[in-house]
């Protein structure tokens, strides 16, 4: 490890304690406010128990690249971290079965529609797997299917961005501490065909590669401003901006500072702040922000069905190249979530693409074809409209990083649960709606915020 990276390692890890500080004094505000509920407790879990098993890998192995006798990089984990990861997967999944009946059962929540739509599109991907010759219904298919249901009878509001932005800075910190204690964890060597970024390192944190942590954070920063309360989430959510810069990850830096410019333009509301400021964006902002959104989402859709040279955009264009001419083959319900990293096994491409086709838009379309592009564009749509001109502004900061990461990776997985489970379900759980008066008797499993936004004094 050279000097610079050492020198990077300890300023990461002192940013990463001296974020504790703000950590602190947000999260006593959410505890004052009563912010945190079973909603926001259900998307931590989600987002913990999905990555516990990479962070134990990392903390206690160094992340040591693994090579097969030709010499190419071997994906996937040891048997003593598998078994982690099957016994968090079960956990997870009877958790979140156990909420949704909480829920129906003693909160009589009410149905969200939308992660419904994401429902459908998880079946309708499982369904191509059966129908060649895959698995029908793995184990994390059946979790990402379980966490869906739970956000759809999740309480709408603050706490699902709250759960998701607890994830995000548990991520952080425990980066800048293994940054600290072993900075040759979380860094990685930067090379011809990996080179450093803007600030000459490559950071990974506690996650096997820079690419995976960087989607996490980007992904995650308006929960950071969403979910907090007061001027200290406008800290926390620049931090972790820095934090994905860090990376060396080039789309996630300029990712990261779109995201932060993007919410101090909008300036998003949740409805129980009508008191923290103003309530509703104004129209002219909402008006810029939609060609904002439509040009990304065209550059993303494009960005794979152009010519390309091979060499062009890392391994990229020839996978894309591979993806297009097979889905003459089924274009209309597409091979299923596990055909893509099923060529990998099979010694049809390498380990470094086999997670997914590094777009979201072929992505879906290679594996759920026309049918499953149609349900994912209407997820969208609802998203963006289902809540008004009031959860207008809410929905298009949350998804402005999702499509503009969407260009050259696949942030939302919907063939099975991965690391970035939890913001889907957090994105997904109606954030916006009229502010609810109180209730005669207080909901099971709800917290004070659903009661109308009050003033505190000392």
């Amino acid at each position: 490890m050279t000097q610079h990276q050492a020198d990077m390692a300890l300023i990461i890890g002192i940013l990463a304690l001296a974020s504790l500080i703000p950590v602190t004094v947000a999260l006593r505000r959410a505890h004052a406010f009563g912010d945190w509920d079973l909603t926001a407790s259900m998307v931590f879990l989600i987002g913990v128990l999905a990555n516990v098993p990479t962070v134990m890998y990392v903390i206690h192995t160094g992340r040591p690249e693994r090579l097969d006798p030709l010499g190419e990089v071997v994906i996937g984990f040891p048997q003593w971290v598998n078994r982690i990861g099957t016994a968090a997967n079960g956990i997870l999944l009877s958790a979140c079965v156990a909420f949704v009946l909480h829920r129906l059962l003693s909160a009589r929540a009410r149905i969200n529609v939308v992660p419904l739509i994401a429902f459908g599109l998880v079946l309708l991907l499982a369904f191509s797997d059966g129908l060649h010759g895959q698995q029908l219904l793995a184990p994390r298919q059946l979790t990402l299917l379980a966490a869906l249901l739970a956000a759809a009878v999740a309480r709408p509001g603050r706490s699902a961005f709250l759960g998701g932005a607890a994830v995000v800075m548990l991520s952080t910190v425990l980066g800048g501490i293994e940054a600290l204690i072993e900075p040759s964890t979380v860094m990685r060597e930067c090379r011809a065909d990996n080179p450093c970024g803007l600030l000459g390192v490559l950071y990974s944190g506690v996650f096997t590669n820079e690419n995976i942590f960087s989607l996490l954070l980007i992904v995650g920063i308006p929960f950071v401003w969403l979910g907090l309360r007061g001027r200290v989430r406008v800290v926390l959510a620049c931090y972790v901006a820095f934090v994905a810069v860090a990376t060396g990850s080039r789309l996630a830096g300029v990712t990261a500072v779109a995201v932060v410019a993007f919410l101090m333009l909008l300036r998003p509301r949740l409805p129980d702040e009508v008191g923290e400021g103003d309530a509703i964006t104004s129209p002219g902002r909402v008006m810029l922000a939609v060609p904002i959104l439509g040009v990304v989402t065209a550059i993303a859709i494009a960005a794979p069905f152009r010519q390309l040279k091979a060499d062009s955009l890392g391994d990229r264009a020839v996978i894309w190249e591979i993806a297009r001419d097979e889905l003459r083959e089924s274009a209309l319900f597409g091979f299923g979530g596990k055909a893509w990293s099923g060529k990998y096994h099979a010694g049809e491409i390498p380990a470094a693409v086999s997670p997914s086709l590094h777009n979201q838009w072929i992505d879906i379309l290679y594996a759920g074809g026309i049918v499953g592009l149609a349900l994912f564009l209407l997820l969208l749509a609802h998203l963006l409209v289902g809540g008004g001109a009031r959860g207008f502004p809410i929905a298009a900061c949350v998804l402005l990083p999702v499509l503009l990461a969407s260009v050259l990776e696949r942030p939302w997985s919907f063939g099975f649960s991965n690391a970035l489970t939890f913001t889907l379900v957090a994105a997904l759980v109606p954030g916006a709606g009229r502010p609810a008066a109180a209730p005669a008797v207080p909901e099971s499993g709800s917290s004070r915020a659903a009661a109308p936004a009050r003033t505190l004094h000392r």
